[in-house]
């Protein structure tokens, strides 16, 4: 069994990597749906954008409830907001808005967020 800090950062790099696929599936998949028409299908599909919001908040979530130290405003002020964009993101088309901007930014603030709670850890 891995020992507590290990489980944590551990948790923390899986954040990151949704928060990645997150971004990588705003990037990149409008990119791809142009010459794929798998890509096309999966750039529109709604559960899937709700999949990875879903993900990428859990994970982080799942960091703030497990360790005391995650519940500092240096961490909590950009996962949070980051959160709160993802999440946005997925609601933004029913506003007439683009959904790529806050989920790019919401990504890379929960990204950034763990980021630095690793290479604290590794320090």
């Amino acid at each position: 069994m891995p020992a507590p800090d290990e489980t944590k950062t551990l948790t923390d790099h899986a954040a990151v990597a949704l928060s990645l696929l997150c971004i990588a599936h705003c990037l990149a998949l409008p990119l791809l749906a142009v010459s794929l028409p798998f890509a096309a299908a999966a750039a529109d599909a709604e559960w899937l954008h709700w999949t990875f919001a879903a993900l990428a908040v859990v994970a982080s979530g799942s960091v703030v409830l497990t360790a005391s130290s995650a519940r500092v405003p240096a961490f909590m002020v950009p996962a949070g907001l980051g959160a709160v964009l993802v999440v946005g993101g997925v609601f933004a088309e029913n506003f007439g808005l683009d959904e790529t901007i806050p989920t790019v930014i919401g990504g890379v603030l929960l990204a950034a967020a763990h980021g630095r709670r690793i290479f604290s850890h590794a320090a």
